[in-house]
């Protein structure tokens, strides 16, 4: 017995509307509890926090984020005596405060440069505040250093360029690893500079066990890490962590080296590059998995609708919506403040960085606030010297 076609159209018809009904009335009950959250008062910005700055993980440029709003809030920054270094090549120690003469103030932020020590982070800040940090492919990350510091890194360890060093590596006896290779330039610049940066100790490096449970206190001590290469989404995340606006976040990405300062390594030298960083290996393909769970958490708890229905109507995801917004506020600012990149070496003032092997930023001085963007960390931290000074005075 053939079905009649006329009743097999209603059939479809009414399947159709069915399904268009229901789906429509999950839309309008997703609308309706979107519209009810924008009556819920947001929660206040977090202005007391921690970030962990590794070398070389684009740290610059979430760092001059932080001084943004640091100096718009006039906030304490955390610092040392003098440079931008918190420790070198010991653990953070918050006792390292008390010869300067803004001790006895009482700290916002922590954020530049040290090894970290979370308990004693959160003894000088007096209460345990958010903190996060961010990792880089090692690979990427140890070509990006050996050209930053170009000589420096290239005469401590004695070669000519970056595949020299590769190929030292490559040939490495036990001799030449432990005097060559496991020396750390300045006591704090070398192998695995993620882990180092983070507080594991370089006799652990090759210890799976140890590296382990290395990772597992991280995982514990930070409540969030970003990845370097997806910023954009990186600071979706940070910004929701710190409750803060979208203009927050926007921003130029600094500390870029120049494009000479660069090399191109074949599959092989990138593979002798990542059995030599392990412990860097390590922790970046945990966190890059941790990272991606937070991204699909954030797309669960944000999505306008259910994940099946925006994959029918070709909706982009919660993460994919903010991103796309940051990226348009960055370009805004890009289009109106930036007039040229330069070099460091012919930028002056508030704009020259300690590198001249960096790209930096000539702004538009018609915009005033431009400047903030392109500021330096040297400039920065000037400022935020000059206001502990001045409440150190007042107390």
């Amino acid at each position: 017995m053939h079905n009649h076609p006329s009743l097999s159209k209603r059939c479809f018809s009414k399947w159709f509307v069915a399904v268009a009904t229901f789906s429509c009335s999950l839309v309008v009950l997703t609308i309706h509890q979107n519209s009810e959250q924008l009556h819920i008062s947001t929660p206040q910005e977090l202005r007391k926090f921690a970030f962990m700055k590794n070398h070389k993980c684009a740290g610059t440029t979430i760092e001059n984020i932080i001084f943004r709003f640091a100096h718009k809030n006039k906030l304490n920054v955390v610092l040392p005596n003098g440079g931008n270094y918190l420790s070198t090549t010991e653990l953070f120690n918050h006792s390292s405060l008390d010869a300067t003469k803004w001790k006895n103030v009482e700290f916002d932020i922590f954020c530049l440069h040290n090894r970290w020590n979370k308990q004693e982070v959160m003894t000088l800040l007096r209460e345990d505040v958010p903190a996060f940090t961010i990792v880089r492919d090692p690979v990427q990350g140890f070509e990006s250093m050996f050209h930053f510091l170009d000589p420096k890194l290239h005469k401590f360890y004695g070669v000519k360029d970056i595949h020299d060093m590769i190929l030292i590596i490559q040939s490495r006896s036990p001799l030449t690893n432990n005097q060559t290779l496991s020396r750390r330039m300045d006591g704090m610049i070398g192998r695995n500079q993620m882990a180092w940066d983070m507080g594991l100790s370089p006799e652990n490096f090759d210890d799976e066990i140890v590296i382990t449970k290395e990772i597992e206190r991280l995982d514990r001590e930070f409540d969030l890490v970003v990845v370097a290469n997806r910023m954009e989404e990186s600071l979706v995340l940070l910004k929701h962590l710190l409750n803060w606006p979208l203009e927050n976040v926007v921003h130029l990405n600094l500390n870029r080296r120049k494009p000479e300062k660069s090399s191109v390594l074949s599959v092989e030298e990138r593979k002798v590059l990542s059995d030599w960083l392990v412990a860097d290996v390590r922790i970046y393909e945990h966190f890059s998995r941790r990272f991606e769970e937070r991204v699909a958490e954030f797309n669960r708890k944000h999505s306008t609708m259910p994940a099946f229905l925006a994959a029918l109507f070709n909706m982009d995801s919660a993460m994919e919506r903010e991103r796309q917004l940051l990226e348009e506020a960055n370009k805004q600012l890009y289009d109106t403040c930036v007039i040229q990149e330069l070099g460091n070496e012919k930028l002056k003032g508030i704009f020259k960085e300690y590198n001249n092997n960096i790209m930096g930023f000539d702004v538009n001085r018609n915009h005033e606030w431009c400047a903030f963007y392109a500021m330096s960390e040297p400039a920065y931290l000037k400022i935020f010297q000059d206001l502990l000074l001045s409440r150190a005075m007042n107390q």
